[in-house]
C-alpha cells in the first residue's frame, strides 16, 4: 500500500450512490458495510463521528444518491456531511 492510501485526503461535494454489502469477505472481520460507490471508487462510508461498524444512522442512505464531504482514508470515506440528492 502506498502513502497515498493511507494519508486523508480532503473531499467536498462527493457524489455517489450507497449500498450495503459483504466486505472482508473470507476474512475475520467479514460482514456487511455501507458503500458510497462514486466516480472515483467505491468507498466504504462512515461517520466521522460514528461508530466503525453497524452506524445505523447510515440506513436512511442506503439506496439513495447522495452528496458527501469528509475525507478519504484508504479505502473509506470519512463523511462530516451527507445529504441526499434530490432528483
Amino acid at each position: 500500500m502506498s502513502t497515498d492510501d493511507v494519508e486523508p485526503r480532503k473531499v467536498e461535494g462527493l457524489k455517489g450512490t450507497v449500498e450495503r454489502g459483504p466486505f472482508g469477505a473470507g476474512s475475520k472481520s467479514a460482514r456487511d458495510a455501507d458503500w458510497v460507490n462514486t466516480p472515483q471508487g467505491r468507498f466504504v462510508l462512515r461517520r466521522k463521528d460514528g461508530p466503525t461498524f453497524g452506524d445505523a444512522a447510515l440506513d436512511r442512505y442506503v439506496g439513495k444518491r447522495v452528496t458527501c464531504s469528509g475525507f478519504i482514508v484508504g479505502y473509506s470515506l470519512l463523511a462530516e456531511r451527507i445529504s441526499v440528492d434530490d432528483k
